[in-house]
């Protein structure tokens, strides 16, 4: 299967079901969060060997109960209670192909190894980690060629990578690495480990909080924003605040594709719409 970005009612789902998984990774250690890694790959492997099961858990006629009681049949004793209520949240939702609910949850779980870095205090190291191996890669063929090929077993090019990384990689990578030798889907190796990494980058951005505020932040302030974005959020939040005397008042706040504008400028730019927009309807 290849890779490729959702779209239409896809995108939307996933947005949905990647809520749900930060609130069951929520607290989870990084043993917790790489078994929830392992359980999500199960499914999307089970996916990939079957259309026909992927066709019954994305056909919108079909009726919600009848897919829970399916994935209950299949998966409710291999994999865990809250994975296995992940699954039934996601087949519950429209996907617009039926291969974007494997391609979905093949993302969820990157991302739950993503936070079992983070659990363990090296997402920053596996980053670029996952990027130096991308590099070494592009510049040596016959590595590139003996991870491609197709005669050689997942346990020889693990031992393959082993050999060359294991040293000198975090524990967290080298499940990144275990996880991308089984779970390659029909791609490169190398397209895949970049997906990897785009992915755990992409993760790593929903825990940053990046604020516009038009004076500085006292640490008091940033302790009680970062409480208040966690709370919502239902993960731990990092605050990096950039002083911008241009918005006038008030905050903004991105996190990932997230903004949330609460600057006096953003106000006043709504209300100046608001006024145009009566004053238009004053004219009919």
């Amino acid at each position: 299967m290849t890779m490729k970005d959702l779209s239409g009612s896809s995108k939307s789902s996933f947005a949905s079901i990647r809520v749900s998984l930060d609130a069951a990774l929520k607290g989870k250690s990084a043993r917790e969060c790489e078994v929830v890694a392992s359980d999500l790959f199960a499914v999307v492997s089970a996916l990939d060997s079957s259309t026909g099961l992927r066709r019954a858990f994305t056909d919108p006629a079909r009726d919600g109960g009848a897919k829970a009681h399916l994935v209950q049949d299949l998966f409710g004793k291999v994999i865990s209670p809250s994975t296995l209520s992940l699954i039934e949240s996601a087949v519950s939702l429209r996907w617009s192909t039926s291969s974007d609910l494997a391609d979905a949850i093949e993302r969820l779980a990157v991302e739950a190894l993503a936070a079992s870095a983070e659990s363990g205090g090296e997402i920053d190291r596996v980053e670029e980690e996952l990027f130096a191996i991308s590099r070494l890669l592009a510049s040596e063929s016959e590595l590139r060629s003996n991870l491609n090929d197709g005669k050689f077993t997942q346990d020889a090019k693990g031992a393959l990578l082993r050999s060359i990384f294991a040293s000198v990689i975090s524990s967290s990578s080298e499940k990144v690495l275990d996880a991308i030798i089984a779970g390659r889907r029909g791609r490169s190796f190398e397209r895949t480990i970049a997906f990897y990494a785009n992915t755990i980058v992409a993760r790593k951005e929903r825990t940053i909080a990046r604020v516009t505020s038009a004076v500085p932040l006292g640490d008091k302030q940033r302790a009680r924003l970062s409480e208040t974005l966690e709370r919502h959020f239902g993960r731990k939040i990092r605050v990096d605040v950039t002083v911008d005397r241009a918005v006038l008042g008030g905050i903004s706040v991105r996190i990932g594709d997230e903004l949330i504008d609460g600057t006096v400028i953003s106000r006043l730019v709504d209300a100046s719409r608001a006024l145009a927009g009566r004053q238009l309807a004053g004219k009919r």
